[in-house]
């Protein structure tokens, strides 16, 4: 929480010796140009200078694995790895494709098409005059859809 409350150099800072190490050459030009007066003028600057090179001495001390060493533990990691039980799989490695699976394009067109049918349906007066002509041998009087009388099939007002 307390990293929030530093100048915005700082982070910036501590990010270029996250990426970079605290050996100012291997820095960008401009970056190392940005930040030398902050470094100049900081004391907290400097201090995070110091620890990075404290902790860039610290790995340059850390010992360094031979080759033959690395290739004895890996030598080792597959011996162990070869006398580990192993589990079997139950089933393939690559699951079928169901059914529904390879038709859902089919099912989304179908629906499309039906909801363009049945828009187009709505604003023609010919179902609309199928509908009424039923409705008044069974004597019910409903309207489907609000239409004007004009016989437009894509309105402004739908878009």
């Amino acid at each position: 929480m307390t990293r929030n409350l530093r100048p915005v150099g700082l982070d910036r800072l501590e990010t270029a010796l996250d990426t970079y190490g605290a050996d100012r050459t291997r820095w960008p030009a401009p970056l190392r140009h940005e930040l030398s007066a902050l470094i100049a003028g900081d004391s907290a600057a400097r201090k995070l200078l110091r620890d990075a090179e404290l902790f860039d001495q610290l790995l340059d001390c850390a010992p360094q694995y031979d080759a033959a060493r690395l290739d004895s533990l890996k030598q080792r990691i597959e011996d162990a790895a070869g006398q580990q039980p192993r589990l079997v799989a139950s089933r393939p490695a690559t699951a079928p494709v169901t059914v529904l699976r390879r038709f859902h394009g089919l099912a989304a067109t179908a629906l499309a098409a039906s909801l363009v049918l049945g828009v187009l349906a709505g604003q023609s007066s010919i179902v609309n005059s199928v509908w009424n002509s039923n409705s008044n041998t069974v004597g019910a009087n409903r309207q489907i859809a609000q239409t004007d009388d004009t016989d437009v099939l894509l309105d402004e007002d739908m878009l």
